[in-house]
């Protein structure tokens, strides 16, 4: 059944709410995330939900990870796709509809890691394909490869545990978007630990997103017992928007990400140039300009102007940003500012 009203109306304590189901069809993954913590903050005690979900052409970085350090996100956002940080830690992932997300969300005294991850291994063996779990965070195969990994975050009110599952991912994008190209970032981020992985679909051909979706419904039914299937349209409320509203801004994508430093190198045709600069949350904290130029102001000069920017320069205004600069002094500033957002890639 639906719930006819918002998920926030659910009475606390109900025994006939405590078991939820709820999946969306939205390949949003701001919205996706933004969903998940809008439910975390409706749990009420003996409460277990599991929600169902789907990105389409995202990398999704943990907490604590340096987005640049982690993906070519440029290169991403370039080829439509989108770059979404989570609120729990881990390394980075790929997701494509061939990915399907679940997420449990439990009241912290009926929160069971071990009863959870069964949900997931009986709805596999549902396909004949035996599962066992690699440490805390990941779910193999017999063979040993790894198309599961979780992750976890916990609050007064709600312990969540969420992950994916490899169904079939098409895995040449990941060393396409998942290998960072800047080896000179030196960031205080959590590094992402590349693992063996394997599609579901390669194990069983009958294996698809939406026949896990059913499996899993199934399986959580089983171990769960009778659950009522919340109303999806009912998530559509200002609270909801306005978490989605952070979730997609570049300050949480971006200027979340760690302290970290980095440094370039380029000949012009007017000099040779090296940048170091000193980011916090992905601005221009502290920046160093060294160069043959035979205009010695300008080093120093340019230095003070990137001090605030944005690391992918795009709040950069060069006219308003050096006022009484030369016209020379300006064209070079832009080309400079010009090669600082392409070497990104």
């Amino acid at each position: 059944m639906y719930c006819s009203g918002p998920v926030l109306l659910k009475t606390k304590g109900n025994d006939e709410m405590a078991n939820c189901f709820l999946e969306t069809r939205t390949w949003n993954p701001w919205w996706n995330l933004a969903v998940e913590t809008y439910l975390s903050e409706q749990i009420g005690e003996g409460d277990v939900w599991l929600y169902l979900w789907q990105n389409d052409h995202t990398v999704v970085i943990g907490r604590n990870q340096n987005a640049l350090r982690e993906c070519r996100a440029k290169l991403l956002e370039e080829d439509g796709g989108f770059l979404a940080r989570r609120t729990t830690g881990g390394g980075a992932v790929y997701h494509d509809l061939g990915n399907l997300c679940f997420t449990f969300l439990a009241s912290p005294e009926v929160y069971d890691l071990t009863r959870q991850m069964s949900v997931i291994q009986r709805a596999c063996r549902s396909f004949g394909i035996e599962t066992q779990l690699s440490g805390r965070n990941d779910m193999i195969t017999e063979e040993g490869f790894k198309f599961s990994g979780n992750a976890f975050s916990k609050t007064r009110q709600c312990w969540i545990q969420h992950g994916t599952l490899m169904v079939d991912v098409d895995v040449t994008q990941l060393g396409k978007y998942l290998t960072p190209s800047r080896e000179k970032l030196q960031s205080k981020g959590v590094k992402s630990v590349r693992s063996r992985v394997c599609n579901l679909k390669e194990l069983n051909a009958d294996v698809t997103t939406d026949a896990m979706r059913a499996a899993l419904k199934e399986s959580f039914r089983e171990i769960y017992g009778d659950f009522t299937e919340l109303d999806v349209t009912s998530l559509d409320c200002p609270e909801a928007r306005k978490i989605y509203e952070l979730y997609s801004s570049w300050d949480w994508r971006y200027g979340k990400s760690p302290a970290c430093e980095t440094s370039y190198r380029k000949r012009f045709a007017w000099g040779e140039i090296e940048i170091s600069l000193k980011l916090q949350n992905l601005r221009v904290s502290e920046a160093t300009v060294y160069s043959d130029m035979l205009d010695v102001e300008f080093p120093e000069l340019f230095a003070r102007f990137l001090i605030g920017k944005r690391y992918d320069m795009s709040d950069v205004d060069i006219e308003k940003g050096l006022p009484g600069c030369s016209e020379e002094q300006r064209r070079k500033a832009r080309e400079i500012v010009d090669w600082l957002a392409a070497v990104q890639d």
